[in-house]
């Protein structure tokens, strides 16, 4: 892989979710972010942005450089978001834990389903997706790092993802426009009640020890709605 980020993210696309909860061993949960899945090269120049299928994301200038004056490296790839929600530390307010579903229960509930009006709930989904990547001008955008791909001109795709996210942590500062996702380790009870008075609608499930596998679906990274009370 090249030493030049820019170059290397030509060869780079977004690991997709391929697992069930239920198999996802020693997770890492997250709220699901909704908007455009990017991947970002950044060096002391600034930021290149690329979509799902690698394709220039261009009119978010203020975000590439914000990126850029983000980066405490000689260079690096982020996988994230961007996104209109509100990233303050996707952590917020305590909204209680009464009736919210243990981990066990949610996995439960993932294995043999719960009485949900799905077609309405499907629909909905696809809509509120819809609209979550589509920037009009007077929108608030921001960008979301979830994963650490590349680094200082080295690929990083087999370093478990747990020392991903940590090596994150130390390399890309935050502002106004750029954050680091969250993540916890179970339990979640206390966090998905949070989560949900912000208006996140799903939570990703990511093992630990998890390789990124570029451009492919990952069985040890899965999705679910999120919980009701």
């Amino acid at each position: 892989m090249s030493s030049d980020p820019r170059t290397a993210l030509a060869t780079l696309r977004p690991q997709g979710f391929g697992g069930r909860v239920s198999r996802v061993r020693d997770p890492l949960v997250e709220p699901l972010w909704v908007g455009v899945r990017t991947l970002a090269a950044i060096d002391g120049a600034g930021a290149t942005l690329t979509d799902e299928r690698g394709e220039a994301i261009d009119g978010l200038e203020w975000i590439a450089v914000a990126l850029g004056a983000a980066n405490l490296t000689d260079g690096l790839i982020v996988d994230g978001f961007l996104t209109k929600q509100a990233i303050h530390d996707a952590g917020g307010i305590d909204t209680g834990t009464a009736d919210i579903p243990s981990v066990g229960r949610l996995i439960g509930q993932s294995m043999v389903g719960v009485r949900r009006n799905r077609a309405e709930e499907a629909a909905k989904a696809i809509e509120e997706e819809r609209k979550a990547k589509v920037f009009g001008p007077n929108d608030q955008v921001s960008f979301v790092a979830i994963d650490l791909l590349w680094l200082d001109g080295e690929s990083i795709l087999d370093t478990p993802l747990l020392e991903r996210r940590r090596l994150l942590e130390s390399v890309l500062g935050e502002s106004d426009v750029i954050r680091r996702g969250l993540f916890i380790r179970p339990p979640i009870e206390t966090w998905v009640g949070s989560w949900r008075a912000q208006g996140f609608t799903g939570l990703t499930f990511k093992a630990a020890n998890s390789r990124y596998l570029p451009g492919t679906s990952n069985r040890d990274w899965a999705t679910s709605p999120m919980p009701r009370r």
